[in-house]
């Protein structure tokens, strides 16, 4: 028996060496990040400056650069060295919301729930009437309405019962969610940003072209429901980007938008008041944050990890879980490594992306600046010296491990990155490809780059780009966890002899998805 259990020993010590057992984990320095992360944590501190002072954080307004310059004065603050803002100029104007309010006025009284849309003007003053109701999805219905809607309140959309949408609960991963991401083989579909750039145009041609014929039809007004139900206010903007080929639109709550669509449909004439009023300003700048722990090896120190997430968010809560969690949490590593006196060789740069909700605009502009062109693959100095980017975005949710983007060779040395939060319930490898955040500017570009599985909990069903996207929806505890393991990785990774293996540089684009 004793030689059986020997010989099945020595058969897993084997198999350790053959994963993971070269990766070098300083098991002090993860007991002194847990200790710091969990028992002195100021993570829903910061959370709490983004959120409830500087909230929502739309790009191009003065939230966005007020939670920027308290983002750069805190990180400068915990010690971090060369902690600036790296400015671009945006492509959109300023939108800056003053007020607005949606009524129903006859037969009764009642304020809507609603939010403007994003780059839609404001209306001319106080604007009452009856509202049109109207289907509008493709360019098929132009003719069934053209020329009956100038000046007109329209409504826009079809009656959805929202008993067939609630949202479901909580929702933590289970083996049934995480079983078939750990087999898979192949990366998946989207491979990557340029898919998903294709996929996202596709999207908003149509929507384009529906939004343009009520321009120019000359609606004084256009009202759509919410995507989600249960009084839930959803909306970004209304797919362009110029508010001057926008007509004023508001979301209004799905079930006050059935209400009304019943009111008409039945011959009653429900009476609306609404007004809006916003400030546009052109020139308006993008601002990244970024802040930096200095490499202690002379050999090492002009290598960089990176890590980060979004700071922009939608303006229909105050951008909590989206991505204020995610900021905090990058955060909250870079202060957890200084507050240990962490001595890293390579240096740990920490960035905090504008313009993420427009398309990527401020991690393109960063990667652009500093590694490569997208289109034409030239490189710069600077991409050379980048070890890996973890970036986190996906809500409160607790970190249950890494997609790999396909990265194969990463897998054993991200074993070992994990195994230390086992118990935590951070396991989870997986080679598929995610997207819809900023790694993906960095994967494009042939950079090691990579963003964390987390506990999805009621992300999709109700905070995201809602009105329910406040700081009493995030999860301390999660959030401690992932803070604790974002900075265990990149400790981890600015220790290494070697940088993070690579992909390899795709081949050069010969034409680019356009709008």
């Amino acid at each position: 028996m004793k030689k059986r259990l020997w010989v099945f020993a020595l058969i897993c010590l084997l198999a350790t060496a053959g994963t993971n057992a070269d990766e070098t984990i300083d098991d002090q320095v993860i007991a002194s990040i847990k200790m710091e992360g969990f028992q002195n944590s100021q993570l829903m501190e910061t959370a709490f400056y983004l959120t409830e002072v500087h909230g929502p954080r739309l790009h191009g307004t003065k939230s966005m650069q007020a939670a920027a310059e308290w983002s750069r004065t805190r990180l400068a603050e915990w010690g971090l060295e060369n902690a600036h803002l790296e400015s671009w100029e945006l492509e959109v104007p300023g939108w800056e919301l003053e007020s607005y309010s949606v009524e129903l006025i006859e037969p009764r009284y009642l304020r809507l729930a609603s939010l403007p849309m994003v780059w839609t003007p404001g209306t001319a003053g106080i604007i009452e009437g009856v509202p049109v109701a109207v289907e509008v999805e493709n360019e098929e219905d132009f003719e069934k309405y053209r020329g009956k809607l100038r000046g007109a309140i329209v409504m826009n959309g079809a009656v959805t019962p929202s008993v067939s949408d609630a949202p479901a609960a909580a929702r933590r991963l289970d083996d049934d969610a995480l079983g078939p991401m750990v087999r898979a083989m192949v990366p998946g579909e989207p491979a990557g940003y340029w898919e998903e750039l294709e996929e996202w145009y596709e999207e908003f041609d149509e929507i384009t072209r529906v939004v343009r014929f009520f321009r120019e039809e000359g609606v004084s007004a256009l009202l759509v429901p919410s995507s989600r139900a249960n009084g839930i206010v959803r909306g970004t903007y209304s797919g362009l980007e110029n508010p001057q080929e926008n007509a004023p639109t508001f979301v209004i709550d799905r079930e006050s938008f059935n209400m009304l669509a019943r009111l008409i449909d039945k011959g009653f004439e429900p009476t609306l008041r609404l007004e809006s009023r916003v400030t546009l300003e052109e020139g308006a700048m993008g601002h990244n944050v970024i802040a930096e722990i200095p490499g202690s090896d002379p050999d090492l120190q002009d290598e960089v990890v990176m890590i980060g997430g979004h700071l922009d968010a939608w303006h229909a809560g105050n951008g909590a879980t989206d991505n204020a969690a995610g900021c905090a949490v990058a955060m909250e590593a870079m202060r957890i490594l200084s507050a240990i006196d962490a001595k890293p060789r390579r240096t740990i740069r920490i960035a905090l992306w504008d313009g993420e909700e427009l398309d990527y605009s401020g991690s393109t502009s960063y990667v652009s600046r500093h590694f490569a062109d997208l289109e034409t693959m030239q490189l710069k100095p600077d991409h050379s010296k980048l070890s890996a980017y973890y970036n986190i975005d996906s809500g409160t949710g607790k970190i249950r491990g890494v997609y790999l983007q396909g990265n194969e060779w990463v897998r054993p040395i991200f074993e070992a990155f994990l195994a230390p939060f086992h118990y935590l319930g951070a396991d989870t490898l997986t080679t598929q490809n995610t997207t819809g955040t900023d790694h993906l500017l960095f994967d494009v570009v042939g950079l090691p780059a990579f963003t964390f599985i987390q506990d999805p909990l009621d992300y999709e069903t109700a905070t995201h780009h809602s009105d329910l996207d406040v700081y009493d929806l995030l999860s301390e505890e999660d959030l401690k966890q992932a803070a604790v393991i974002m900075a265990s990785f990149a400790y981890h990774t600015a220790m290494r002899d070697d940088l993070l293996p690579r992909k390899g540089l795709p081949p050069p684009r010969s034409d680019s998805p356009s709008k």
